[in-house]
Order: C-alpha cells, then structure tokens, then sequence
C-alpha cells in the first residue's frame, strides 16, 4: 500500500516527502501492521477509526471507502486527510485497512493551512466528519465534488485517487491472504503475534523501576503573542509490567493554533515510548500489543486536548515537546534509554504563483533540519529533524525540488558546534541559504526553539551541553535584513529574497571530557567542529589542522575531575 502511494501520487509530500502512513487493523478495531512514514499519523490512526466505526455501526459495506478527518471527532490533524476501507470474506468483517497523509491544501483562509493568525477551526481547512467517499464501490459524486470544491489545487484531488487505490490494493491483499490460509488460521495467527508483542513489552517494563516520574518541557510562541511560553508536564508512573503517561499537569489550551488535538499528543507518546523501548534492543512488531500496557492522560481543555471549536493545525508539531517532556521526566529511572533534548523542529510552508507556469502552488522548506539529541552508547543522528517523523519521512531531491518549485537552493550543510557536546555529541543541525524565485509567494512558520523569541535549547543529560538554538533570516533585495519568528506568515516575499535557517543540534549526553580525543580531532579536520569548541567543551587542543596537542590537551583536562559521569 505504501509503496503504491510512493509510485502514483502526485504531491512531494507524498512521492518525495513520504508525509503519509498505511495500516491494517481487524475487525475489533486492533492494529495489526502499520507503514510509519509519519508516525506521529500513524500511532494516532487508530482513534480515528474508531470514530468511524462507532459511526456507521453495522452499515458497512464491501467497497465502502470512508472519509475523515476531524480533530473534534479524534483525528489527529484536519490536513491529514484518511481513508478507512472495510475488508470482507464471505460477507464478514474482518478487517480495515487505512490510507492517511498530509494534503497540499484542504481549503482554509490560506492555502497550505499553517497560518499563524488563525484563531477557530472553521479558519483551518475542510473538517470531514466520517463520510462515505464511496459507498458499496459506487463513488458518492455529491461528495467528492463537495471536497473538491473546497482545494485549490487540483493535485489533491489525484493524490486521494491514489489513496483511495491504496486502500482497493491493501483490501484484495488481505481477502487473498485469508482465502489461501483460511479466516481461521488468519485470526489464530494474528492473536499470537499480538500477544507476542504484549509480552515482550510487558516483560521490559518489568524490569523498569517502579515510581512516580516527573518532567516537564515548554513551548514558546503560540502564534498570538511571540514570547508566551506554555508548559507541556508528563507524570509518568511505572507499575509493574504497565506504565502511564500522565498530561493533567499541562497547561491550558492556547488561544492561537498551537493546540495538539488528543490523537496527534497519543501519537507522540508513543514515538517516545518505541524510543526507549529500542534503546533497550526490544524490537517488537508495531501491531495492538506493543501498546498494551501503556495509558496516556490528557486533561480536557489543556495544550494536549483543546476543547471545541479550537485551532489544533500546529499540534503535530508539538511532538517535540511531548517527547522531550517524557525524556526528561524518565532519565532518572532509565538513564541508559532516554534521549537527551531534540532541537524542536522550525518548519517553512510556502504558498502563492509559480511564474514558470502560473499554477498555485504550496509546499514545505524542508531542507532545515535540527538534530537529535544523543543517547548513552551513541552519538545523535545528524540532521534527522523533527521527531514525529524523524527517520521515516525522507528528504526531498534538491533537483527535483527546484523543479517543482518556484525557490532555489543555494547551500545546504551541516551547523558548525551546532551540537550540544557529550561523550557522546548531540546530532548536528543545518545551515540553509534559499532564493525565492517568485513575486507571489507568502510563507508561514510552524515550530520552535527559535533564539529571539527566548527559548530553551536542546537540553544535554548526565553532564552533557545544551545544544545551538534555531534562527531564520530574512534578506530582502533591497538589503534590508528580518528576522522570522517560529510561528508567524509573512504575506509576500519580492523576488530575490534570500531565506537563510540556522538550526540548531541535539544536546550531548554525558561528560564531554570523556569523549575521546582522536574523535573530536576528527570533527575539527571535517569542518564540524571549530578549534575553540574543541578547547572550551572538550578540554582539546587542536591546531587549524586538526592535529591535538597531547600534552596540552592532558594538561587541560586534568585541571578538573571529569568525574563518574555516565
């Protein structure tokens, strides 16, 4: 299914990006495989599906394709439109399989939907109640003549063709699966596989100290005043072989778009969660028993759960700050498994004429990427970027980029000392300079961590530095120079501007003067780390060269005691 979306879609957000996921589930609403491109979609699919279940009820159909995408009836974004397919064999029910992704627009006061000044969700883009799109394999023309009415690019309405033969594809692979080994031999060997997920997790928590955790991380900027600062609070408690995460400590809902509808907060839970459990080598199948044994609480009215008719078209951004919360709040319980602080991510989407052809256009600057923050054991990945799709969603072509839109990428590179030092180092940020090749273009920000606005870097954990902070800058043809908040539009860019980002690293994690020297000599020879970083953090001479002094260096570290840091 997702391999069918990649072949035939028409939008980078699906063919280049991968800002979609498929998944599977039963008839009891259990997920049984998932393709987590975007897992922060992913791990929130399933509260969708059980909004359309208990809608529809028994009036399903074979060939029935259902719509939806509602954040007030538990979808995690209005932008990621899913389609929901009943599975039958022999008149049965016996399975769903789900197509979800982000749509280039999906109407709203501005195409692309990230804008700052939104304040309702009527403003945001079409909300979908579960509809039926086709209903009995018999397309509803009222319907989808009523989504289409509502985009302004054509290109939407393939990319759902697309989904919609996804979910056609994932419906005839599964009915030829149980018909070649039987509904009976299916079930049997899916509850196994369940239970064996169950079990292995269970068994891992068990081994985790029992407690009540607390941790917190904030978010600065809420689209209406650029300095507020909101607390995202986990209480995390580990009992037994069962763990709960616990938000009713967060704070109220923002008046702006930066609310996280329940969902899309469940999804970054969970992210966080396969974090530690990976660190510990558990590599359980992504099916209904790797969350067992976990329960997330989000409180009404808060950050993670705004209530009605708030805007939420942020909120999968604020996966960051959900898993930063939870990494904070376990560290002393599982000091070999969580990560230290991510740089929280500073996206670009970009709207307007493409002068090449004047079609409309909209699409992300996704060559800006913060880093990861590193782990006990390893150093973190460099320029992965945001968490709620980091190391799944994959990075556009740069050629094929520019083709499709009216900007020129002139440089793109790794940050310099952007990295929080460590034993093991924080992932690097990136340096990104951009000319807009188009009069009628505007933009919009969606993210974090930007240094103007006051924000707390990536944290470092066990000794380890905090890391670099985000800046964008503005430089006019005129020679004028601005800089762009986190979270606000700006409504025309003339032609020539240049969009210059400087994105932050992951903080460190333990003692940076235990890192071994050979190693940070190696990042000054590869121009990722400058002579004084290597002199002030790591306590290493090293010429312009790359060549450390081992005597200078010895002395230097032996002025203070590194310590039994971990």
């Amino acid at each position: 299914m997702a391999s069918s979306l990649l072949r035939t879609t028409r939008s980078t957000l699906f063919n280049q990006l991968g800002d979609f996921i498929t998944a599977i589930f039963d008839s009891e609403r259990r997920t049984l495989a998932q393709t987590e491109f975007a897992a922060v979609i992913a791990f929130g699919a399933q509260p969708s599906l059980e909004a359309v279940t208990a809608y529809f009820g028994d009036d399903l159909h074979e060939g029935d394709v259902i719509a939806h995408n509602d954040v007030f009836s538990r979808g995690n974004q209005l932008h990621d439109l899913g389609f929901y397919a009943p599975v039958f064999h022999e008149g049965q029910l016996i399975a769903w399989v789900v197509c979800k992704g982000h749509q280039a627009d999906l109407g709203g006061a501005t195409a692309g939907g990230y804008n700052p000044r939104i304040r309702e969700v009527w403003q945001e883009a079409l909300r979908v109640p579960p509809i039926k799109l086709y209903e009995a394999g018999r397309l509803r023309r009222d319907l989808w003549d009523l989504i289409a009415a509502n985009v302004r690019l054509d290109i939407v309405m393939e990319d759902i063709k697309s989904m919609i033969g996804a979910c056609r594809l994932g419906c005839r692979r599964v009915t030829e699966i149980v018909t070649k080994y039987s509904l009976g031999a299916f079930t049997t060997h899916m509850d196994y596989v369940i239970a064996s997920s169950e079990r292995l997790v269970r068994n891992e928590i068990a081994t985790w100290p029992d407690g009540h955790y607390h941790g917190e991380s904030a978010m600065v900027s809420d689209g209406v005043d650029p300095f507020a600062q909101y607390k995202i609070i986990c209480d995390a408690v580990i009992d037994g072989d069962e763990i709960t995460f616990d938000f009713s400590g967060t704070d109220d809902q923002a008046p702006g778009y930066t609310n996280m509808p329940s969902s899309s907060a469940m999804g970054a839970v969970r992210i966080a969660f396969l974090m530690l459990l990976s660190a510990g080598g558990v590599g359980a199948p992504a099916n209904h028993g790797l969350f067992a044994p976990v329960r997330t609480v989000f409180r009404p009215g808060s950050l993670l759960d705004p209530a009605y008719p708030a805007a939420t078209i942020f909120g999968n951004q604020m996966c960051d700050e959900v898993i930063e919360s939870i990494m904070t709040a376990l560290a002393p319980a599982l000091p070999e498994r969580v990560v230290a602080g991510w740089n929280q991510a500073l996206g670009t989407c970009y709207e307007g004429i493409d002068p090449r052809n004047g079609s409309r256009v909209v699409f992300f600057g996704v060559f800006q990427r913060g880093g990861p923050g590193a782990v006990h054991g390893a150093d973190g990945f460099d320029a992965l970027g945001f968490t709620g799709a980091a190391g799944q969603m994959r990075q556009s072509d740069i050629e094929n980029f520019e083709i499709s839109h009216p900007m020129l990428i002139e440089s793109y590179e790794f940050l310099p000392d952007s990295a929080g030092a460590g034993r093991w180092r924080g992932g690097l940020g990136t340096k990104t300079a951009r000319r807009v090749l188009a009069e009628q273009l505007a933009g919009s920000t969606l993210g974090d961590d930007v240094e103007a606005e006051g924000a707390a870097p990536a944290r470092g954990l066990f000794g380890g530095e905090d890391a670099g902070l985000n800046t964008l800058r503005i430089e006019y043809p005129d020679g004028s120079v601005r800089l762009w908040g986190s979270k606000e539009r700006i409504d025309s860019f003339p032609y020539g501007t240049r969009v210059i980002a400087l994105m932050g690293g992951g903080g460190g994690f333990g003692d940076p003067f235990l890192r071994p020297e050979e190693i940070v000599a190696q990042e000054v020879r590869d121009e990722i780390l400058t002579t004084g970083k290597a002199r002030d953090s790591y306590g290493v001479v090293v010429d312009e060269l790359g060549q450390f002094d081992r005597s200078a260096t010895a002395a230097l570290r032996s002025t203070r005691d590194s310590g039994a840091q971990r």
